[in-house]
C-alpha cells in the first residue's frame, strides 16, 4: 500500500442497537497513534437535545428506497401522517429485529 492511500483509510465502528444506533470513526494513522482519538458525530432530536445516538428507525418510500433514518425518520413520518400522506411509505421502528427474524427463517 502506498502512503497516499493510507491517508484515506478510516477505522469505523457502527452500533446498530435495538433502541438507539450510532457510529464513530478515526483516521487510521491517528487511531494507531492514539486509539482514543475518535470522532463520534452528534444527532439532534426534535427538542434540540444533542445525543451521540439516534433512534433505530428507518423510513422508506413506496419503492422501498431510503428516505430517512433516526430522528429524521420519526419527524418526517409524523409530518406525513398529519397530512394523511403516509400510505406510500414504510416506517420501520427497531428494524434490527427484522433482520434477526429473517436469519431464523433461513
Amino acid at each position: 500500500m502506498d502512503a497516499s492511500s493510507e491517508l484515506d483509510c478510516l477505522v469505523c465502528a457502527i452500533d446498530l442497537g435495538t433502541t438507539y444506533s450510532g457510529y464513530a470513526y478515526a483516521e487510521k494513522r491517528e487511531f494507531q497513534d492514539d486509539p482514543l482519538n475518535i470522532t463520534v458525530p452528534n444527532w439532534v432530536d426534535p427538542s434540540d437535545t444533542i445525543a451521540n445516538k439516534t433512534p433505530t428507525r428507518i423510513l422508506l418510500d413506496k419503492d422501498q428506497s431510503f428516505v430517512a433514518f433516526g430522528y429524521e425518520a420519526e419527524t418526517t413520518f409524523v409530518e406525513l401522517k398529519k397530512k394523511w400522506k403516509n400510505d406510500d411509505y414504510f416506517y420501520i421502528p427497531q428494524f434490527d429485529f427484522m433482520f434477526q427474524d429473517n436469519l431464523e427463517k433461513v
